[in-house]
């Protein structure tokens, strides 16, 4: 409204200077103002002057009266609509993409928290499994040693105490091995010593250091060799296993070995309390450990599966886990 009536007021302006020219045969009136003006060249001083946003119109309202009429050019309306349109959709697109952004960020700070409460709990419960798996063989041998030194301690009991004392320090070396294995997998410093393995050797071995742990059964395919690193696939098998037995409430456990479509197949089966479905995809994670009454009162480091899938896949490998039906649970390395 506001350019409409500067329109006016200049072609009042021009009108009154006579720079519109003068018709004396006819009568023009604009806003009740009498003027003499040359139609042809007040419409395109409009024209020209306001480049198209405005328009005259001449109209008749008696034999020596013209009334001249101002307004809008309709395009330049439409034009002004699409624009504003055009500019709402741009002011809304712009507000959902802040807010998108500011949720984006709020989730990224509120995930990034998390996984550091995670990772810190995950650190506490680390702490206290180690503490008390080294606390509890360091005391046991102390005691069988103190007991062995004991000269009313027949002979054969003595040997048994210190053959128990013995297996309590494979079980301290195990536990350094795994926490300086998994540190030097994580930081990429373990330096792999590939060479030609007998897988069906090794698991066989394995299997008969493990058997005083309780029953295994299951087939071991002879003849099966991979390219692989001799400690690090042995460390593998063993915390298999060794997972097995401690959620297996002294049920046998099953051990395969087998090859099928050219691919070699560790297969460790248990008839245990399970894992839940939606923790497959936690258990491999460093220092994680199930939190559930059963599996928060076993022993465990949280180290075992880390090193198994950290290890395989630097083997090119892969792990699986599922359900052993009907009850337990099935681990499955395979190796190219």
């Amino acid at each position: 409204m506001a350019g409409l009536n500067a329109c006016t007021l200049q072609v009042m302006q021009n009108a009154k200077n006579g720079k519109l020219g003068n018709d004396t045969t006819q009568e023009y009136y604009l806003q009740q103002l009498k003027i003499d003006v040359d139609t042809v060249r007040l419409k395109a001083f409009v024209q020209d002057r306001f480049n198209g946003n405005y328009l005259a119109e001449i109209s008749q309202i008696s034999k020596k009266q013209k009334l001249v009429q101002l307004f809008i050019n309709p395009s330049k309306l439409e034009d002004l609509e699409l624009e504003r349109f055009q500019q709402r959709n741009i002011w809304i697109y712009q507000s959902i993409l802040l807010l998108v952004l500011v949720a984006s960020g709020i989730y990224g700070v509120f995930y990034t928290i998390d996984n550091i409460y995670q990772l810190n709990k995950r650190q506490n419960n680390f702490l206290l499994s180690v503490t008390h798996e080294f606390k509890t063989p360091i005391a046991s041998i102390r005691l069988m040693l103190q007991t062995s030194k004991n000269p009313k301690v027949k002979e054969e009991k003595k040997a048994e105490l210190i053959e128990n004392s013995i297996q309590n320090t494979f079980r301290l070396e195990e536990l350094a091995e795994n926490m300086l294995v998994s540190m030097q997998i994580e930081n990429d410093k373990y330096q792999y010593a590939l060479s030609e393995i007998d897988l069906s050797e090794m698991a066989t071995q394995i299997i008969e250091n493990q058997n005083i742990k309780g029953e295994i059964t299951g087939n071991l395919t002879a003849g099966i060799r991979v390219q692989g690193d001799n400690f690090i696939l042995r460390m593998v098998i063993n915390n298999l296993i060794e997972n097995a037995f401690k959620y297996s409430n002294d049920q046998p456990i099953e051990v395969n070995l087998f090859e099928r479509n050219n691919q070699k197949i560790i297969e460790v089966k248990d008839q245990g309390i399970g894992i839940p479905k939606e923790e497959y995809k936690n258990i491999f994670k460093k220092f994680y450990r199930i939190q559930e009454e059963e599996t928060r009162t076993t022993k465990g480091t949280g180290l075992g599966l880390f090193i198994v899938k950290e290890a395989i896949e630097r083997h090119n490998g892969s792990v699986w886990v599922g359900v052993n039906d009907p009850k337990g649970t099935i681990f499955r390395v395979i190796l190219s």
